[in-house]
């Protein structure tokens, strides 16, 4: 994969694959800890000890439904982040989801770009409308915290009967995320 992105679109659909309901992203830059970290937490089905060790497994795939099944997703993540002095953990319960939580180091030469994290977040919520989306953003730079906190759950509220793939809410959402990536200085991570 290209950039953190992609990975993120990964573990999303990871979640959704598991029956995900809620899934929270939460992402954070932090300049004096020198970490972009990336944290996942869904509700989904969730893994017990073993699968939750296969997962990590590049041969091993939960997917039923492709012909060729392979699942290079997490342990790719897991490889790019371990590359740059990161770290990777996942930890998961049956019946009470998952959570991944993935750190990079942020000025490591061989660190991927962040990526287009407003498509990739866009494309994730639109994609699922019947999933509810937890987003935070956190930049911390010299000190001084900038954060952007968006959910789908009030917009739904909101809209009552009008769907979220409507195109008005669609440029509403594109246009929001856009500028909660750019408050937090997240455009160019």
């Amino acid at each position: 994969m290209q950039d953190i992105s992609l990975h993120l679109l990964d573990i999303i659909e990871n979640s959704v694959r598991a029956k995900a309901k809620n899934i929270k992203i939460r992402i954070i830059r932090n300049m004096q800890e020198n970490i972009l970290r990336l944290i996942v937490e869904d509700d989904g089905t969730g893994m017990d000890a073993q699968t939750l060790e296969k997962a990590q497994d590049p041969f091993y795939t939960s997917k039923v439904e492709r012909e060729k099944k392979v699942g290079l997703g997490i342990p790719l993540v897991k490889q790019n982040a371990e590359a740059t002095n990161g770290s990777f953990k996942m930890t998961s319960e049956p019946g009470f989801g998952t959570v991944l939580t993935v750190d990079f180091q942020l000025n490591h030469i061989d660190r991927m770009p962040l990526g287009n994290l407003k498509d990739t977040l866009l494309g994730a919520i639109i994609g699922h409308p019947e999933v509810d989306f937890t987003i935070k953003l956190i930049s911390n730079e010299g000190g001084v915290e900038k954060s952007f906190f968006f959910e789908t759950t009030a917009i739904k509220e909101e809209l009552g009967d009008i769907p979220l793939t409507y195109p008005d809410v669609i440029e509403f959402i594109n246009q929001t995320i856009l500028e909660g990536i750019q408050n937090t200085n997240m455009e160019d991570v």
